[in-house]
């Protein structure tokens, strides 16, 4: 009964349960994951990688573009050291193009 009036109630006032500042902030992170998660497939996760976290530094974060790039290849580096060395578990190189295939990796 109590959750009928609450939705009653919002029906009849029409208020949303957001404000737009919210939503384009929601949207500014959910966006870009959504093309992040695509570029793993087709690309693979270590240039996505690259890309996003560079990205999201200066976009978001307010970073020097030299910062951005430096952290952004490093946490790749680590990732692909971590996971095709040391763990033997490799990650999606990407299935259309594999960038890194220029630099030998398989």
């Amino acid at each position: 009964m109590l959750l009928r009036s609450t939705r009653l109630q919002w029906l009849i006032k029409k208020e949303s349960f957001v404000d737009k500042e919210s939503f384009k902030q929601v949207m500014a992170v959910l966006l870009p994951a959504v093309v992040f998660v695509l570029g793993v497939q087709l690309i693979g996760i270590y240039v996505s990688s690259v890309i996003y976290i560079a990205i999201f530094m200066v976009w978001l974060g307010k970073y020097p573009v030299w910062k951005a790039i430096a952290v952004a290849v490093g946490v790749s580096a680590t990732l692909y050291l971590m996971f095709e060395y040391w763990f033997q578990a490799p990650l999606p190189h990407g299935s259309w193009i594999n960038p890194l295939e220029f630099v030998g990796v398989q």
